[in-house]
């Protein structure tokens, strides 16, 4: 009984005191829109440009695109602005890759139209075998290296070749391991 008239005298005191004013109460039409936020709609797992898995280098300063292109049986790595989208021409003359557990990988710098001279945004490794083993692996795990305007950037490559990147979480290593329904 408390309850009720304690809301129908806040009823009553609104209907006094205009509470049916509009006051600084704007229709939902007329409300602005929030601000975008900034440009950063690349999330884990979205592919680049050109179909490869992103890296992130740096806060973002930069990131890196992997692929595995087949037909040219070659591991290459594009370099791309804080966009994650836009070429970005470094000095660099090489980078590496790091695959988990081998050997780091060097690839060489391979200037694309519109690169300015003694830049390149793309890095390359033909290596036929190497492509091989990791289309049958189907993933790139590992750490890309390069240093750019003199600051060496690390990015975690984590690469599935059917284009998708996944978390650390709890995903086969190896498609080998699979077990295959009986």
């Amino acid at each position: 009984m408390v309850r009720f008239s304690m809301v129908a005298s806040l009823v009553l005191l609104c209907g006094a005191f205009g509470c049916d004013k509009k006051g600084d109460y704007k229709p939902v039409t007329e409300v602005k829109k929030a601000p975008a936020l900034p440009d950063h709609d690349h999330g884990h797992g979205e592919k680049g440009p050109h179909g490869g898995g992103i890296v992130e280098l740096g806060d973002e300063e930069y990131h890196a695109e992997v692929l595995v292109d087949h037909d040219s049986e070659s591991v290459i790595v594009y370099v791309l602005g804080k966009d994650a989208k836009t070429a970005e021409a470094v000095a660099a003359a090489d980078l590496s890759v790091a695959l988990d557990g081998k050997e780091p990988l060097t690839l060489k710098a391979a200037a694309q139209t519109g690169d300015a001279e003694g830049k390149a945004s793309k890095f390359v490794l033909v290596d036929h075998d190497l492509v091989h083993t990791l289309m049958e692996a189907g993933f790139l795990h590992g750490d890309l290296r390069i240093t750019i305007a003199d600051k060496p950037y690390i990015g975690h490559i984590d690469y599935h070749l059917d284009g998708s990147a996944h978390d650390e979480h709890g995903h086969d290593e190896h498609k080998d391991d699979e077990k295959k329904p009986e």
